[in-house]
């Protein structure tokens, strides 16, 4: 029986918490790759195009609609390739804070798509994940075994944080009342701000959430949940499109002595 340790129960427990909602993700809403059948590339470009047109109508009219703004938040999927994120999730609860900075690097090349992630929390060791379409490599600093794993990756199909948002948005859409609050920026980057509050039937939850989406390509750019006393805070710090990262960032140089364990 292959035993791991708790720092590495901890990375697999963090990724198993950014899967949730991310496996219904409908096919049209994942990135096209080569290897997809023509039927895909075609859904993901009406899809474009569709997200384009309401952009132009938008701009003709000088204002925007919920119902957009949810449909195109929930629609744009991951449609952004070879791209940097990061995000920072921060937890408060009465006078406590924690704050974990997530760094994600997607690439595609020759129709394989490429990750690595950096999770960081304060006084704790650094997690990596590191991989692509065929496997991963899960490594928390300081151990002495790493985690090669090929189902993470298959089941997840790599998502990054904004997937998890994203199914948030769905989830809310039912139980809450949804308001255009205005427009905001962002880190730099013009957003338009939604507000969730609770519909009467959901009123003991008291959570309400707020969102802040990009007005160009339609993510998530901050999100903050209030529950009472508790509340969390999501916000993409940062965001660069048409990377060209050297090839050797996705693979995981480990110390040596560190032994690799296949899931």
């Amino acid at each position: 029986m292959k035993r791991y340790t708790v720092s590495q129960i901890m990375v697999i427990g963090i990724l198993l918490l950014m899967m949730v909602g991310c496996t219904t993700q409908n096919e049209s809403e994942k990135p096209v790759t080569k290897s997809k059948p023509d039927v895909e590339v075609v859904k993901s470009i009406e899809q474009t195009a569709t997200l384009e047109n309401r952009k132009v109508e938008m701009e003709g009219t000088g204002s925007i609609t919920k119902e957009i703004l949810l449909q195109n938040a929930s629609e744009v999927g991951q449609l952004l390739e070879n791209y940097y994120i990061e995000s920072r999730v921060t937890m408060y609860a009465g006078d406590e804070t924690d704050e974990t900075v997530s760094r994600e690097w997607f690439y595609w090349r020759n129709g394989e798509q490429h990750l690595r992630k950096e999770i960081e929390r304060e006084d704790a060791p650094t997690h990596y994940i590191v991989g692509n379409d065929r496997n991963s490599i899960i490594y928390t600093e300081g151990d002495e075994m790493a985690i090669r794993s090929e189902t993470l990756v298959q089941s997840i199909d790599l998502p990054s944080q904004a997937d998890v948002v994203q199914q948030r948005i769905a989830s809310y859409k039912e139980s809450h009342n949804v308001s255009v609050v205005g427009k905001d920026e962002v880190n730099g980057r013009n957003a338009h701000h939604m507000r969730f509050t609770p519909k009467k039937e959901a009123i003991e939850s008291g959570t309400t959430m707020d969102l802040w989406i990009d007005s160009e390509h339609w993510l998530v750019l901050k999100e903050v949940l209030n529950q009472g006393e508790r509340s969390m805070e999501y916000e993409v710090l940062a965001l660069v499109e048409g990377i060209e990262p050297p090839m050797d960032l996705f693979q995981m140089d480990l110390p040596e002595g560190v032994e690799v364990i296949d899931q």
